[in-house]
């Protein structure tokens, strides 16, 4: 999502052909310097998948938890989970593999892009409003909770979800075939995501400011909601204590996950913001710079690889499976060993007593 306003041209960031784009890396041998900063690129970013993959994997669990598995807020916990699982597994991997194919010459078509990018750009809207999602079931749930029962209706969230993910494929898909921007193959081998004009702008709108405008405004009203209600029970309490126990809990269980949300709205926001400044500011970069430009592809894949640490350290009901996680792969870790020594240690303990068999027999002969 570019601004188009430098004196860089779209044909200085991709060459002028698909030859030239292919030839760009070979052809211009790189500094020792910056060689050695593509390969840490390389070597952090695809690392960083890896282990948000696996957090991920774990995440899925923790919030999929059989005895919680039909909270509605969970299922969009998972969701918003398994976007981010996904772009670590595919979208993030794609990309250094496809700047690794290029660095050792091999030809990448530029079509290519047109699905490989659709994809990349498609997986951050949707878990933009993933997120919105989110939002909306605790801002109903803590602002208006006696509307809450007909959000927490399947089809209701269902019919959020859905429309998250047709509205980003409606505003993404046309860039694949060139209206109102392109997805060109960058000079680095990495895709490109360009929207231009009025069309490009409501992309823009649709992927990025309006879920973070939705996110942004509820996330704030629900803190108001909450410092009012906490000051009005506070005060209440030194009347009346027994009345005020139970509410004060609901307050701090609201409040754990209004916390959450705000962490991981503050996390993806730092995340984007070195995008926004380099893409709006300083496109002049992708040529000038095109190494150190890639990354904020790290900085990208750092908010969905990070992401279940957020959840872990803000929760404690998700902090608590994530052990019961880990000490139930600890201890099947445990018993995997014992039977591979048992079934490998059988065969060589009767291997071992037919050798002294065979030895004593010698002996006595």
């Amino acid at each position: 999502m570019m601004n188009w306003t430098s004196n860089f041209s779209l044909t200085d960031m991709i060459g002028r052909d698909g030859a030239s784009v292919n030839r760009s890396t070979s052809s211009s041998p790189l500094s020792y310097g910056k060689y050695v900063e593509l390969m840490l690129w390389i070597g952090l970013t695809a690392s960083i998948s890896f282990l948000g993959l696996l957090l991920n994997l774990a995440g899925l669990t923790v919030t999929f938890w059989k005895r919680t598995a039909e909270s509605i807020f969970n299922l969009l916990m998972s969701h918003y989970v398994a976007i981010s699982l996904v772009n670590c597994l595919v979208n993030f991997p794609v990309h250094v593999f496809m700047v690794l194919a290029k660095w050792y010459g091999h030809s990448i078509p530029p079509d290519a892009c047109r699905t490989i990018q659709f994809f990349f750009a498609f997986g951050c809207a949707v878990s933009n409003w993933a997120d919105v999602c989110l939002s909306v079931n605790r801002f109903v749930a803590i602002v208006f909770p006696l509307h809450y029962r007909w959000w927490t209706q399947r089809s209701v969230n269902l019919a959020m979800v859905a429309f998250g993910w047709l509205l980003c494929a409606a505003a993404i898909l046309p860039l694949s075939f060139g209206l109102g921007g392109s997805m060109p193959l960058l000079r680095t081998g990495q895709c490109g995501f360009l929207p231009v004009g009025k069309w490009g702008m409501l992309v823009t709108s649709i992927t990025a400011y309006i879920p973070y405008g939705i996110i942004a405004g509820t996330s704030l009203t629900i803190w108001m909601k909450i410092i009012t209600v906490q000051r009005a029970r506070n005060q209440v309490q030194a009347v009346d204590g027994s009345h005020a126990i139970k509410p004060m809990g609901i307050s701090r269980r609201r409040l754990v996950v209004a916390r959450m949300l705000l962490m991981t709205t503050v996390w993806s926001a730092l995340c984007n913001i070195p995008w926004g400044v380099i893409q709006f500011s300083f496109p002049g970069l992708y040529v000038t710079d095109p190494i150190s430009v890639l990354w904020l592809r790290t900085v990208q894949v750092l908010q969905f690889g990070a992401f279940p640490v957020i959840l872990y350290a803000t929760n404690e009901d998700y902090r608590k499976r994530f052990f019961v996680l880990l000490a139930r792969s600890g201890a099947k870790k445990r018993v995997l060993i014992r039977s591979l020594n048992s079934t490998v240690g059988a065969p060589l303990e009767m291997a071992s007593n037919l050798a002294g068999k065979s030895a004593r027999l010698v002996d006595g002969d």
